[in-house]
């Protein structure tokens, strides 16, 4: 299982946890993101192992240009590399991977003029070619 903890003792950190036995975290990972929001306690969320359980993808916080950016990244368990997969998302959130790991789908969100979201759509990401593509959602409310 994999999630996101802090404490009053650490930062945010991505920690790793096994189904079969208690106890603290198998693995605590803290990934550093290029222009990231805040060096000492990163932004990370809604990590999610891939199918293949090497790799995990997240969404981390970066400086933008208009605020923060919240991409997707992967991060490899065996060599410890870290990939960026999109750019510039502005405010994004609940991020999932699909079953078979070809795709990812995220919230990206509009702001009113106030900086508050107001307005959500959802995007699909092909993680092999990086492709972001919005899905039209319609016939709700």
């Amino acid at each position: 299982m994999v999630i996101v903890t802090e404490s009053l003792h650490s930062s945010r950190q991505i920690c790793i946890y096994s189904l079969d036995t208690t106890g603290p975290p198998t693995q605590s990972l803290r990934p550093h993101v290029p222009k990231e929001a805040d060096h000492k306690n990163p932004i990370l969320n809604y990590p999610n192992f891939m199918p293949d359980g090497k790799n995990i993808l997240f969404l981390a916080a970066s400086n933008g240009k208009h605020g923060y950016d919240y991409d997707v990244y992967r991060f490899n368990l065996e060599t410890k590399s870290l990939e960026r997969l999109t750019n510039g998302n502005g405010y994004a959130t609940n991020l999932r991977v699909s079953m078979d790991g070809k795709t990812a789908v995220f919230l990206k969100w509009r702001s009113d003029r106030h900086a508050t979201p107001v307005e959500s759509e959802i995007y699909v990401l092909d993680i092999e070619t990086r492709k972001l593509i919005p899905l039209g959602v319609t016939g709700l409310g």
